[in-house]
């Protein structure tokens, strides 16, 4: 019996599990850096220590994931910038497979991520994945990220989750740690979010590098 027949919803992050990581890495520790340095005329390296310390300071809460804080943070809009970068936006290499599986199974499929809606649009919009969800849920719905147990006492009860029968796949061990504590019964991390970095290891959690190790 594989572990999918224990489940009835399966939760998915986005951003490292079911989009490559290489955009947002480079979006966030190269593009915009260079943008700001472009902005005050200063040195990359000068921009890249000031930007790197605004992000340290927010590390793990919302206004690390919102497009408007850092765009009045760097005088910067972030909304449109990332347009510009779009095109490095790619899905995991067994994405649509392991979708078309949860399909097959009659699976409720539901993406809960950090991600500002705005993100989500554009990610939705050059992958054309919305369709395989039944629902898209950001942290900016509940104001407080994924790491805070109030997005998942929040999750609960609006979605009307049986967390016990649930599985949820992120590639951070810190928000699997925070979806153990409020009670999701199977987790599982990603072992390579981001395609050209090498593969992680997770201290508590079992990690795949493909979503068909779990069937």
């Amino acid at each position: 019996m594989h572990l999918l027949s224990e489940v009835d919803t399966v939760l998915l992050d986005m951003d490292g599990t079911l989009l490559d990581l290489h955009y947002d890495n480079h979006f966030w520790l190269e593009f915009v850096p260079s943008q700001y340095a472009q902005k005050l005329q200063i040195p990359l390296a000068e921009a890249e220590s000031h930007v790197f310390a605004q992000y340290a300071k927010v590390s793990g809460q919302l206004d690390w994931y919102c497009y408007d804080h850092w765009s009045k943070t760097f005088g910067l809009d972030i909304h449109e910038l990332q347009h510009k970068t779009k095109h490095k936006i790619q899905v995991r290499s067994d994405t649509l497979w392991f979708l078309e599986r949860l399909r097959q199974l009659n699976k409720r499929v539901v993406i809960l991520t950090n991600a500002h809606r705005s993100g989500i649009d554009v990610k939705m919009q050059e992958t054309g994945i919305s369709r395989y969800f039944d629902e898209i849920v950001s942290s900016h719905d509940y104001q407080a990220a994924k790491e805070a147990p109030h997005f998942w006492s929040s999750v609960e009860s609006e979605l009307k989750l049986d967390l016990s029968r649930c599985l949820f796949i992120d590639d951070s061990e810190k928000i699997l740690k925070a979806a153990e504590q409020a009670g999701v019964a199977y987790l599982c991390g990603i072992a390579t979010p981001d395609s050209t970095k090498a593969a992680q290891n997770m201290r508590d959690f079992k990690v795949i590098k493909l979503f068909s190790e779990l069937l």
